[in-house]
This record gives C-alpha cells, structure tokens and sequence, in this order.
C-alpha cells in the first residue's frame, strides 16, 4: 500500500479551485454579468488550462508510483485486469449516476412537444455510457454530455493506453518524453481553437507522461532553489505579456509545472497547520466528483442568482459575485460531498 502523498493533495485542491473560478469567470462573462478576473486568464493562458494540466500530471503521476510497468508486473495483485477494473469502478459509478438527468431531460422533452431525441441521434447516448460524450462534442459532434466535460473521455483514453505508455516509458524515460514532447509541438501547426488543441491526444498523452517524471523526481523538487526559479516563471507567465507566436496551452503548460513544483515546495508549510491538513485530508478525495458537478452547478446556481436578484431589484456588481463565486464553491463542495458519498454505498452492493 503506497502512501498518500499530502503534498500532492494541496495541489489537488489547487487545480479544483482554479477549474471552478475559470468557468465561474467565464460563464458570468458571456452573461454580461460583472466579475473579477479571479484565476481566470492572463497575458499568456488561462487557469483552466493550468487546472486540468496539473490533474493529467497527478494522474499519471500517481499511477506510475502505485503500479509503475503492468505489462511486466510479475505479481497477480496489479494485472492488467485488476487495473482496468479499478479504474472503472473509479471513473463510471459517480459519472453514470449524475448523468441518470439524461433519461429524465428524455423524458420531458417526450411529453412536452413529442421529441424524445430533439437534441441528438440517439446512438450517441453510447457515447454517454462509456464517457465521451463530452470529448466529442469539442469536435462538434452533437451528443447528450450532461457532467464531466470533456475531462471524463480523456482519462479514459489515457487510461486505456497507461499500460503501454508505462512500458515504453519504463525502458527509455528521455526518448519517450522526447517523442511526445516533439509530437504535442507539432500540433501547434494544427488551425484549431486553443481550446481544443488542448484536449488532442497527444497534449494529453505529454502531459500524462510529464506526470510520471515530476512525481518520479519529488525528492528533487524539495530545493529552495528550483522553487524560486518556478515561482518567478509563473509570475512572469501570469503577468507579462510575451511577444510571438508561441500557443497558449503551451505557454500554460510551462505555467502549470513552474506552480507544481512551487507548491509542492510549499505545501509542507501549509500543512504544518492542523486546520489545513484536515481540511486538504477531507477535500482531496472530492476532486473528480468536483470535475463532475462544477460546470453544471455553477450554471445552474447562475440562473437561480439573476432570477433571485431580478426579484430583489439587485444589481450585479464585482464584489456581490465574488461573494457568489465564494457560495458557489461552497455549493460545489457540498454537491461532491453527497455524489461521492451515493457512490460509495452504491458500490458496496456490487
């Protein structure tokens, strides 16, 4: 059994809460509603880029730490099978649970003008079974994705082909990461959205793999030195605006490992205090229903807020919704809380 790494969990709780505010910033904005620009872009990227990068390196990371080559492993307890079906039960109990709305949203629209399927073929619900209804959809593909974004189809795509990247990678670190490093770059020549360069498989895979050599090295991050040089790389990132051609996912990726490495530096401080180490012990393990119920809770919560300050005669103001972004997150939390609690007792009947 390996140890939870606390300091990692830090992290994770840093990449929920820049996920939340950057679509917090982003949904009020498209509203026309005033809000700060609290973690949501900068000269060079956006948090959200920064988020998900920092989860793909967690992810990979970790695995990587807890079952390194499964093609080679020589014991039974971490076979492929074994694997694939943790990663399951991880990924699609919680994901099949919020999206049991897509039967009931069929339903209304059945009864309410005739149409069950109004908004896609119904074979994309397929799509929705196995968690890419969200993936696809960047490449305009209309599907029924209620949950999860497009977050959900990646992790399954990089779980499917962890056992192979960790074989490769095991045999020859530099050149793997070379390959992906040279094939994520490449991409750059792709026309498309910034967006969805993000998600293409390769970004995934660099940033997957990036995972594996960061969390390998975390006794070689703990220097004050590296920590300083990360530090004043992010600041720069995030406050100076930089001249050329250079992608913004790149741009963020630099930014997403400059603040892992500063704060996972950090983080030991921050949990010497007992009221931030309970809090990261019970936050920490919310963070994929996080990913889940964010978007949609904050959606949701924006539509009820208008119609709540249209009622009051309310204006909306910069510092009003930083106080709802606050009760937003709070919301979010609570919204996780009781999935991942439903989805606990759900699995014990299996």
């Amino acid at each position: 059994m390996i140890k939870r790494i606390q300091e990692l969990d830090v992290l994770r709780i840093l990449a929920m809460l820049f996920v939340i505010t950057y679509h917090f910033a982003v949904e009020y904005g498209f509203a026309g509603i005033p809000v700060m620009n609290l973690f949501c872009t900068t000269p060079n990227y956006d948090f959200g880029n920064v988020a998900v990068t920092i989860f793909l390196i967690l992810s990979g990371g970790l695995l990587y730490k807890k079952y390194g080559d499964l093609l080679n492993a020589p014991s039974k307890e971490i076979s492929l099978q074994r694997f694939y079906k943790k990663r399951a039960l991880a990924i699609y109990p919680p994901f099949w649970i919020l999206s049991l709305y897509i039967p009931f949203s069929l339903l209304r629209h059945a009864l309410t003008d005739g149409n069950t399927f109004a908004l896609a073929h119904p074979l994309t619900l397929l799509l929705t079974l196995i968690g890419f209804d969200g993936y696809v959809k960047l490449y305009g593909v209309s599907t029924y994705a209620f949950c999860g974004d497009w977050f959900v189809g990646a992790i399954v795509f990089l779980y499917l082909l962890y056992p192979l990247l960790a074989k490769v990678y095991r045999k020859a670190p530099i050149v793997t990461l070379s390959v992906l490093t040279v094939l994520y770059a490449l991409q750059f020549w792709i026309p498309a959205p910034n967006f969805l360069l993000s998600a293409y498989p390769f970004t995934l895979l660099f940033k997957f793999c990036l995972g594996f050599a960061l969390v390998e090295n975390l006794e070689k991050l703990r220097s004050s030195r590296t920590a300083i040089i990360s530090a004043i790389v992010f600041i720069v990132l995030s406050f100076i605006d930089i001249p050329g051609s250079l992608n913004t996912d790149c741009f963020g990726t630099i930014a997403a490992i400059a603040l892992f490495v500063f704060g996972f530096y950090l983080a030991p401080s921050l949990l010497r205090n007992k009221a931030v180490g309970t809090s990261v012990q019970k936050i920490a393990p919310l963070s994929y229903c996080v990913f889940l119920v964010q978007h949609v809770a904050i959606l949701w919560s924006q539509a009820a807020y208008i119609q709540l300050f249209a009622k009051l005669h309310l204006r909306f103001t910069e510092w009003n919704v930083a106080a709802l972004l606050a009760v937003t997150i709070l919301l979010i939390l609570l919204i996780a809380y009781l999935l991942n609690k439903v989805t606990r007792k759900a699995l014990t009947f299996l």
